[in-house]
């Protein structure tokens, strides 16, 4: 028979400082971090301290809470991960170039590694989780309510005409990031409002632009209706009463001319990226044509060298204007073999088990989460070193229980 007995000395305590450190670190990660507000303070001389302050403070605090509380720091399954990829990154660094470009490839990765290890530190604990989801759903919200705004303030943080991208500025990054915290914020939002966030976070990802991010959404909105944590019919009506709603504001918009800069080449443009121009106007989108370029060129590397690659950066520092805009393509002409089962490895230990106490709606947006992850990456060679990539991995990796199974007997 299962019994409520004493709790251990460690459950009674809840150790309240090492709590305040996490809780304090997660929510100085989401608001400089996973906001893209560091990155857009910073360059546009708002906020003295670049982001890397912020990540360097989110690592002292992750080392402080251990100390404080060894026995809090979580599972090990990630933090395993991230000292193998910084080691190889490392290692692939010795037959690298090793030139400067190389040398801060190789620093980004690192630090990279770092902070997934200290975020997931950081959001360990149930409490702090929740915590950091909540501040999640605002950060998404505003995101959300930045990209409206900038629909009729074209370019105020976007570098793209015609695409919002809020504090993000790159509207690519800015989908992405939305995506993200639709699927972390999700599990806090009440029930009856899910169907709404969820299709207001649609309506964000959709002014990006971003193909890669639509349809990122798309499948993780098919996920969550098919795993039963979206109602299809309420999404349904939403859907269509929020499209009506769009259409009323559009309208309204161009009849009161604040839409002009959509005209001639930029409304060409959009069509394009929607995919909904003519046919001359979608062979000349030169970003669709010149990425798969550039992955083939990756797996040409790969080819000359498929055992140790060309070294960390090689795709950086190539003749290419751009690296591989694919994290796959990448690590197999960077790190050859051992490449091919980077990402699927960390794919594999972020996937929620079937755990008996873990709550269905975690482990569906949790699985839903490293999906799009596993999509991304073929849109992005920075997945890994995104920090709202790392923090949806360490909420991932330390889902909330009905109960603690340290209470039974």
């Amino acid at each position: 028979m299962t019994t409520a007995v004493n709790p251990s000395p460690r459950v009674a305590s809840g150790l309240p400082l090492a709590n305040k450190v996490r809780i304090t670190g997660a929510l100085l990660a989401i608001v400089f971090l996973f906001s893209g507000f560091g990155t857009w303070a910073f360059n546009t001389g708002a906020l003295a301290l670049p982001p890397l302050a912020f990540m360097l403070v989110v690592l002292v605090l992750a080392c402080a809470a251990i100390l404080i509380d060894p026995l809090g720091s979580g599972t090990t399954r990630i933090k395993g991960w991230s000292v193998a990829s910084a080691c190889l990154a490392m290692l692939a660094f010795l037959w690298s170039s090793g030139s400067e470009v190389a040398f801060q490839e190789a620093q980004t990765r690192i630090l990279s590694a770092l902070l997934l290890a200290g975020f997931s530190v950081l959001m360990a604990e149930e409490s702090t989780g929740r915590v950091a989801r909540c501040a999640i759903a605002v950060s998404t919200c505003l995101a959300v309510a930045l990209n409206v705004w900038e629909i009729t303030h074209p370019m105020t943080f976007s570098r793209v005409l015609g695409r919002s991208a809020g504090f993000y500025m790159n509207p690519n990054i800015a989908g992405a990031a939305l995506v993200t915290g639709l699927l972390l914020a999700l599990p806090v939002v009440p029930t009856r409002g899910r169907e709404a966030f969820v299709l207001v976070v649609g309506a964000g990802v959709f002014l990006t632009l971003s193909r890669g991010a639509l349809l990122c959404f798309g499948v993780v909105l098919i996920l969550l209706l098919g795993s039963g944590q979206l109602g299809a019919r309420r999404t349904s009506i939403l859907a269509i009463g929020g499209l009506i709603l769009l259409g009323s504001i559009k309208n309204t918009a161009i009849s009161s001319g604040e839409l002009t800069y959509l005209n001639g080449r930029a409304e060409r443009f959009v069509k394009q990226r929607l995919g909904i121009g003519s046919s001359a106007e979608l062979e000349a989108d030169v970003s669709a044509s010149s990425r798969s370029q550039l992955v083939s060129r990756a797996l040409d590397l790969f080819g000359e060298r498929p055992l140790t690659g060309f070294g960390t950066g090689a795709t950086v520092e190539w003749s290419e204007s751009e690296s591989t805009h694919n994290i796959y393509a990448r690590y197999l002409a960077e790190y050859g073999v051992l490449g091919a089962v980077l990402m699927p490895v960390l794919l594999l230990l972020a996937w929620p088990r079937n755990d008996q106490y873990s709550l269905p709606v975690y482990r569906s947006t949790g699985r839903a989460f490293v999906v799009f992850v596993a999509l991304w990456g073929m849109f992005s060679h920075n997945v890994a070193d995104d920090s709202f990539v790392l923090i949806g991995l360490a909420l991932t990796t330390a889902l909330p229980t009905r109960r603690r199974p340290e209470y039974d007997s």
